[in-house]
């Protein structure tokens, strides 16, 4: 078996940190996207892909796979899946026998796969970096799993270059508002259920609720995307203002990003006024 050095970005291990501490009742995951060179992972973006989940289970999202790989070969370069994250809230960081079973999947597709296994549910009272936890694994021989040390990238060429794409990629507006919607509507989701199984409200109220979330999300959607689209027209024929259309195009996607968590923040406010006695 290789042996793999990995190391994964700031950027991105904020996004795992952020995923895992606001979700302690439940398990998450997704996939890990990055670079393998020489042995060396080079974990570069993470994806939050939820099909169902428990407090001891996560299923991910398969389909998200395809449109992830989709969006790798738009971009071109040396992207890949390089394997998949989950947490294990308030049990501390392992594998069982359900991850060690998937991780021999991603090493069989990719040698140097590894997974990632997180538990923040301490650091999500404490707020001190000390308390989240995060370890990555491989598996060996005859299922036996070992953890593999990892870095964090501080290279700050290539940590300009990481953030530029970030911010740049032309279908990031939609990624970040589709990762951020996905995983507090979870919760939201999570707050309904708990409020409609103590009565406060009908199951009708309950279902109309439900209904206007997803239509709010997928407003939201809509317009940070035509936002996009227009603001790509109008400027796709004017070589000489490329440099104005990369700076716009970085204000637009955080302009909508924020638009998105406050509308979000508006739906969840609603709720609470509405529902709770």
């Amino acid at each position: 078996m290789p042996k793999i050095n990995i190391e994964i970005s700031p950027l991105t291990f904020s996004k795992i940190i952020d995923w895992t501490s606001f979700n302690t009742e439940r398990e998450v995951g997704g996939y890990l996207i990055g670079t393998v060179k020489n042995g060396n992972v080079s974990i570069t973006n993470a994806h939050f892909a939820v099909a169902n989940s428990t407090p001891t289970h996560v299923q991910i999202d398969e389909m998200a796979q395809f449109r992830i790989i989709q969006e790798i070969e738009k971009r071109g370069g040396d992207e890949t899946i390089v394997g998949f994250w989950h947490t294990h809230p308030g049990m501390g960081c392992f594998l069982s026998g359900t991850d060690i079973a998937t991780q021999k999947i991603y090493q069989a597709l990719l040698p140097e796969a590894v997974a990632m296994v997180n538990d923040g549910n301490v650091f999500a009272q404490t707020r001190d970096q000390k308390d989240f936890k995060a370890h990555f694994y491989r598996v060996g021989k005859e299922n036996k799993y070992h953890e593999v040390s990892f870095g964090v990238i501080t290279n700050p060429k290539e940590l300009l270059d990481l953030l530029t794409d970030f911010v740049q990629a032309e279908t990031n507006v939609e990624n970040i508002v589709t990762s951020t919607v996905q995983h507090m509507s979870l919760n939201v989701k999570d707050f309904i259920e708990i409020v409609a199984e103590d009565k406060l409200v009908t199951k009708k109220a309950f279902d109309d609720e439900s209904t206007l979330i997803k239509k709010a999300i997928a407003q939201i959607r809509k317009d940070v995307k035509s936002k996009h689209t227009n603001l790509e027209e109008q400027l796709k024929d004017d070589s000489l203002k490329l440099k104005k259309k990369t700076r716009i195009l970085s204000l637009v996607t955080l302009v909508s990003l924020v638009l998105s968590l406050l509308s979000l923040a508006g739906i969840i406010t609603l709720i609470i006024r509405n529902y709770l006695p």
